[in-house]
Protein backbone atom coordinates (compact mmCIF):
# COMPACT_ATOMS: atom_id res chain seq x y z
CA UNK A 1 0.00 0.00 0.00
CA UNK A 2 1.56 3.20 -1.16
CA UNK A 3 1.08 6.03 1.21
CA UNK A 4 2.08 9.46 1.37
CA UNK A 5 3.78 9.53 4.77
CA UNK A 6 5.89 12.24 6.80
CA UNK A 7 8.17 11.22 9.49
CA UNK A 8 10.99 12.11 12.00
CA UNK A 9 13.17 9.45 13.39
CA UNK A 10 13.63 10.19 16.93
CA UNK A 11 15.04 7.89 20.38
CA UNK A 12 14.28 4.31 19.55
CA UNK A 13 13.73 4.16 23.49
CA UNK A 14 10.55 6.70 23.30
CA UNK A 15 6.84 5.73 22.21
CA UNK A 16 6.60 6.52 18.40
CA UNK A 17 3.66 8.89 17.94
CA UNK A 18 0.94 8.26 15.11
CA UNK A 19 -0.78 11.41 13.94
CA UNK A 20 -4.35 11.10 12.46
CA UNK A 21 -6.00 13.67 10.62
CA UNK A 22 -9.72 14.65 10.20
CA UNK A 23 -12.37 14.67 7.58
CA UNK A 24 -11.57 15.89 4.39
CA UNK A 25 -7.89 17.21 5.52
CA UNK A 26 -4.53 15.57 4.61
CA UNK A 27 -1.66 15.72 7.01
CA UNK A 28 -0.74 19.13 6.25
CA UNK A 29 -2.66 19.90 9.21
CA UNK A 30 -0.25 18.39 11.13
CA UNK A 31 3.14 19.11 9.24
CA UNK A 32 2.29 22.11 7.41
CA UNK A 33 -0.91 23.85 8.78
CA UNK A 34 -0.12 26.72 7.14
CA UNK A 35 -0.92 25.94 4.13
CA UNK A 36 -3.76 23.64 5.01
CA UNK A 37 -7.32 23.15 4.56
CA UNK A 38 -10.21 22.84 6.61
CA UNK A 39 -14.02 21.71 6.05
CA UNK A 40 -13.67 19.76 2.93
CA UNK A 41 -10.98 21.91 1.07
CA UNK A 42 -13.73 24.61 1.23
CA UNK A 43 -11.42 27.32 3.64
CA UNK A 44 -7.77 27.67 4.64
CA UNK A 45 -7.14 26.59 8.16
CA UNK A 46 -5.66 30.06 8.93
CA UNK A 47 -9.33 31.88 8.20
CA UNK A 48 -10.37 29.49 10.49
CA UNK A 49 -7.98 31.03 13.53
CA UNK A 50 -8.75 34.24 14.30
CA UNK A 51 -6.54 36.14 15.46
CA UNK A 52 -5.67 33.40 17.40
CA UNK A 53 -2.63 30.86 16.44
CA UNK A 54 -1.61 28.62 18.76
CA UNK A 55 0.65 31.29 20.92
CA UNK A 56 2.68 31.72 18.35
CA UNK A 57 2.20 35.42 16.53
CA UNK A 58 4.66 35.33 14.19
CA UNK A 59 6.16 32.63 12.48
CA UNK A 60 4.38 28.89 10.89
CA UNK A 61 1.68 27.29 13.14
CA UNK A 62 2.77 24.56 15.28
CA UNK A 63 1.51 21.44 16.59
CA UNK A 64 2.02 18.55 18.39
CA UNK A 65 3.79 16.97 15.52
CA UNK A 66 6.40 19.87 16.11
CA UNK A 67 5.88 19.82 19.43
CA UNK A 68 6.93 15.79 20.29
CA UNK A 69 9.56 15.85 17.07
CA UNK A 70 12.08 18.25 19.30
CA UNK A 71 11.38 16.38 22.29
CA UNK A 72 12.93 13.29 20.24
CA UNK A 73 10.09 11.79 19.91
CA UNK A 74 9.33 9.65 16.76
CA UNK A 75 6.81 10.81 14.74
CA UNK A 76 4.75 9.82 11.92
CA UNK A 77 1.75 11.22 10.02
CA UNK A 78 -0.14 10.49 6.63
CA UNK A 79 -2.41 12.01 4.26
CA UNK A 80 -5.64 9.39 4.00
CA UNK A 81 -5.89 8.23 0.33
CA UNK A 82 -9.43 8.79 0.55
CA UNK A 83 -10.37 11.49 3.28
CA UNK A 84 -14.36 12.31 2.76
CA UNK A 85 -14.57 8.12 2.53
CA UNK A 86 -16.36 5.71 5.27
CA UNK A 87 -13.92 5.54 8.55
CA UNK A 88 -13.58 1.92 7.36
CA UNK A 89 -11.52 2.93 4.43
CA UNK A 90 -8.73 4.87 6.65
CA UNK A 91 -8.34 1.78 9.01
CA UNK A 92 -6.33 -0.79 7.07
CA UNK A 93 -3.98 2.68 6.10
CA UNK A 94 -3.61 3.24 9.98
CA UNK A 95 -2.74 -0.87 10.52
CA UNK A 96 -0.09 -0.51 7.57
CA UNK A 97 1.38 3.16 9.37
CA UNK A 98 1.71 1.45 13.01
CA UNK A 99 3.86 -1.41 10.97
CA UNK A 100 6.12 1.47 9.72
CA UNK A 101 6.24 3.11 13.22
CA UNK A 102 6.72 0.20 15.08
CA UNK A 103 10.14 -0.84 12.93
CA UNK A 104 10.88 2.97 15.07
CA UNK A 105 10.69 2.26 18.81
CA UNK A 106 11.03 -0.79 21.12
CA UNK A 107 8.91 1.41 23.45
CA UNK A 108 4.96 1.02 22.12
CA UNK A 109 2.92 3.51 20.00
CA UNK A 110 0.38 6.64 20.99
CA UNK A 111 -2.07 7.41 18.44
CA UNK A 112 -3.27 10.97 18.39
CA UNK A 113 -5.97 12.02 16.23
CA UNK A 114 -7.96 15.29 15.32
CA UNK A 115 -11.89 15.42 14.85
CA UNK A 116 -12.51 12.35 12.93
CA UNK A 117 -9.02 10.91 13.54
CA UNK A 118 -9.51 9.99 16.85
CA UNK A 119 -12.55 7.47 15.53
CA UNK A 120 -10.00 6.13 13.23
CA UNK A 121 -7.75 4.89 16.08
CA UNK A 122 -10.74 3.62 18.43
CA UNK A 123 -11.84 1.69 15.09
CA UNK A 124 -8.23 0.42 14.90
CA UNK A 125 -7.99 -0.62 18.70
CA UNK A 126 -11.60 -2.25 18.11
CA UNK A 127 -10.07 -4.37 15.74
CA UNK A 128 -6.56 -4.71 16.70
CA UNK A 129 -5.34 -5.21 20.44
CA UNK A 130 -1.89 -6.65 19.69
CA UNK A 131 -0.60 -4.69 22.62
CA UNK A 132 1.53 -2.67 20.54
CA UNK A 133 -0.54 0.62 21.34
CA UNK A 134 0.02 2.58 24.89
CA UNK A 135 -2.40 5.48 24.69
CA UNK A 136 -4.79 7.11 22.25
CA UNK A 137 -5.37 11.07 22.46
CA UNK A 138 -8.45 12.47 20.90
CA UNK A 139 -8.68 15.78 20.26
CA UNK A 140 -12.14 17.56 19.17
CA UNK A 141 -13.22 14.16 18.33
CA UNK A 142 -17.33 13.58 18.10
CA UNK A 143 -17.21 10.48 20.88
CA UNK A 144 -21.33 10.79 20.61
CA UNK A 145 -21.58 12.11 16.95
CA UNK A 146 -22.27 15.07 15.98
CA UNK A 147 -25.68 16.57 14.82
CA UNK A 148 -24.29 19.36 12.62
CA UNK A 149 -24.99 17.54 9.25
CA UNK A 150 -28.78 17.77 10.22
CA UNK A 151 -28.39 21.52 9.40
CA UNK A 152 -27.98 21.77 6.14
CA UNK A 153 -31.89 20.96 5.52
CA UNK A 154 -31.95 24.99 6.78
CA UNK A 155 -29.48 26.26 4.71
CA UNK A 156 -31.11 25.36 1.83
CA UNK A 157 -33.55 27.94 1.62
CA UNK A 158 -31.24 30.65 2.14
CA UNK A 159 -29.41 29.28 -0.18
CA UNK A 160 -32.30 29.98 -2.78
CA UNK A 161 -32.80 33.17 -1.44
CA UNK A 162 -29.28 33.95 -2.21
CA UNK A 163 -28.98 32.59 -5.72
CA UNK A 164 -30.66 35.93 -7.67
CA UNK A 165 -28.40 37.83 -6.14
CA UNK A 166 -25.05 35.82 -6.10
CA UNK A 167 -23.88 34.60 -8.88
CA UNK A 168 -22.84 31.07 -8.12
CA UNK A 169 -19.77 31.50 -10.23
CA UNK A 170 -18.80 34.07 -8.03
CA UNK A 171 -16.13 32.64 -5.71
CA UNK A 172 -16.00 35.88 -3.50
CA UNK A 173 -19.46 36.27 -2.23
CA UNK A 174 -20.88 35.40 0.52
CA UNK A 175 -23.79 33.16 -1.37
CA UNK A 176 -20.70 31.10 -2.73
CA UNK A 177 -19.83 30.38 0.44
CA UNK A 178 -22.49 29.15 1.78
CA UNK A 179 -22.73 26.63 -0.97
CA UNK A 180 -19.72 25.30 -0.71
CA UNK A 181 -20.50 24.59 3.07
CA UNK A 182 -24.00 23.40 2.47
CA UNK A 183 -22.18 20.38 0.03
CA UNK A 184 -19.96 19.59 2.61
CA UNK A 185 -22.46 19.16 5.36
CA UNK A 186 -24.53 17.31 2.81
CA UNK A 187 -21.60 14.35 2.21
CA UNK A 188 -22.07 10.85 2.94
CA UNK A 189 -18.63 11.08 5.16
CA UNK A 190 -19.93 13.56 7.80
CA UNK A 191 -23.39 12.30 8.03
CA UNK A 192 -21.46 8.55 9.06
CA UNK A 193 -20.98 11.13 12.03
CA UNK A 194 -24.24 11.88 12.90
CA UNK A 195 -25.79 10.11 16.25
CA UNK A 196 -27.40 6.88 15.89
CA UNK A 197 -25.09 6.43 12.09
CA UNK A 198 -24.82 2.75 11.17
CA UNK A 199 -20.83 3.38 11.99
CA UNK A 200 -21.47 4.35 15.74
CA UNK A 201 -24.19 1.22 16.15
CA UNK A 202 -21.16 -0.82 14.98
CA UNK A 203 -18.66 0.38 16.83
CA UNK A 204 -19.14 -1.17 20.12
CA UNK A 205 -15.88 -0.76 21.67
CA UNK A 206 -14.14 -0.37 25.23
CA UNK A 207 -11.24 0.48 27.01
CA UNK A 208 -8.39 -1.25 25.90
CA UNK A 209 -6.38 -3.04 28.79
CA UNK A 210 -2.58 -1.48 28.66
CA UNK A 211 -3.98 1.61 26.78
CA UNK A 212 -3.78 4.85 28.41
CA UNK A 213 -7.21 7.42 27.22
CA UNK A 214 -6.85 11.04 26.87
CA UNK A 215 -9.73 13.34 25.33
CA UNK A 216 -9.87 16.91 24.49
CA UNK A 217 -12.59 19.55 23.22
CA UNK A 218 -13.55 22.82 22.33
CA UNK A 219 -15.85 25.45 23.30
CA UNK A 220 -15.99 28.23 21.25
CA UNK A 221 -18.29 27.78 17.88
CA UNK A 222 -17.21 30.47 15.77
CA UNK A 223 -15.21 29.35 12.62
CA UNK A 224 -15.11 31.84 10.65
CA UNK A 225 -16.56 35.11 9.24
CA UNK A 226 -19.08 35.45 5.76
CA UNK A 227 -18.86 38.94 4.51
CA UNK A 228 -20.19 40.36 7.47
CA UNK A 229 -21.66 37.40 9.62
CA UNK A 230 -19.97 34.92 11.93
CA UNK A 231 -20.66 31.48 11.73
CA UNK A 232 -22.45 29.92 13.25
CA UNK A 233 -24.03 33.51 14.16
CA UNK A 234 -25.20 33.16 10.73
CA UNK A 235 -27.27 29.79 11.20
CA UNK A 236 -28.49 31.00 14.14
CA UNK A 237 -30.66 33.20 12.63
CA UNK A 238 -32.12 30.29 10.66
CA UNK A 239 -32.37 27.36 12.64
CA UNK A 240 -35.27 27.10 14.99
CA UNK A 241 -33.83 27.46 18.67
CA UNK A 242 -35.63 23.97 20.04
CA UNK A 243 -33.49 22.45 16.69
CA UNK A 244 -30.18 24.39 17.19
CA UNK A 245 -27.22 22.16 17.82
CA UNK A 246 -25.03 22.15 21.06
CA UNK A 247 -22.13 22.12 18.99
CA UNK A 248 -22.62 25.66 17.57
CA UNK A 249 -23.71 27.06 21.39
CA UNK A 250 -21.29 29.02 23.11
CA UNK A 251 -19.55 27.32 25.70
CA UNK A 252 -21.16 24.11 24.59
CA UNK A 253 -19.10 23.37 21.41
CA UNK A 254 -15.99 24.24 18.91
CA UNK A 255 -18.52 24.88 15.78
CA UNK A 256 -18.26 21.24 15.21
CA UNK A 257 -18.27 19.10 17.76
CA UNK A 258 -19.78 19.32 21.01
CA UNK A 259 -17.73 19.72 24.19
CA UNK A 260 -20.29 16.61 25.10
CA UNK A 261 -19.17 14.68 22.13
CA UNK A 262 -15.99 15.23 22.82
CA UNK A 263 -15.35 13.48 25.76
CA UNK A 264 -14.06 9.64 25.60
CA UNK A 265 -16.55 7.89 27.52
CA UNK A 266 -14.02 5.46 29.56
CA UNK A 267 -10.72 8.45 28.81
CA UNK A 268 -8.34 8.48 32.06
CA UNK A 269 -8.29 12.35 31.66
CA UNK A 270 -9.96 14.79 29.58
CA UNK A 271 -9.75 19.03 28.89
CA UNK A 272 -11.41 21.26 27.61
CA UNK A 273 -10.20 24.48 26.06
CA UNK A 274 -11.70 27.65 24.62
CA UNK A 275 -10.92 26.94 21.13
CA UNK A 276 -12.69 26.08 17.91
CA UNK A 277 -12.57 22.76 16.25
CA UNK A 278 -9.48 24.13 14.12
CA UNK A 279 -7.48 26.37 17.06
CA UNK A 280 -7.56 23.28 19.86
CA UNK A 281 -4.55 21.85 17.11
CA UNK A 282 -2.48 25.12 17.85
CA UNK A 283 -3.78 26.10 21.72
CA UNK A 284 -0.48 26.24 23.60
CA UNK A 285 -1.61 25.51 26.87
CA UNK A 286 -3.43 22.51 25.14
CA UNK A 287 -0.17 21.39 23.83
CA UNK A 288 2.11 21.62 26.82
CA UNK A 289 -0.93 19.16 28.48
CA UNK A 290 -0.68 16.97 25.86
CA UNK A 291 3.14 16.42 25.79
CA UNK A 292 2.80 16.01 29.19
CA UNK A 293 0.66 13.04 28.67
CA UNK A 294 2.71 11.61 26.26
CA UNK A 295 5.74 11.64 28.72
CA UNK A 296 3.52 9.97 31.71
CA UNK A 297 2.50 7.53 28.81
CA UNK A 298 6.48 7.04 28.18
CA UNK A 299 7.52 6.47 31.72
Amino acid sequence: MKLDIASRRGSINKPAVVFIHGLGMSMDIWVNPSDSRILGGIFPLKKLLGKREGGEKHGALRTLFHDLGQKDYPVVTWSQRRPAAPIDSAVPELEEIVKISGKMTESGIVLIGHSRGGLIGRKYLFKRKDGLIRGLITISTPHKGSSVARIAGYLSPLASVLNPVFPSGDKGTLFFSVKRILQFLRSRALRELLPGSNFFKSLKDGPVEGVYYTSAGGTNPTLFTLSDYCFPDLLEKIVPGNLYPEEMKKGKGDGLVSAESSKLPWCDEHYDVECNHAEILFDKSLRNIMVQVVERISS
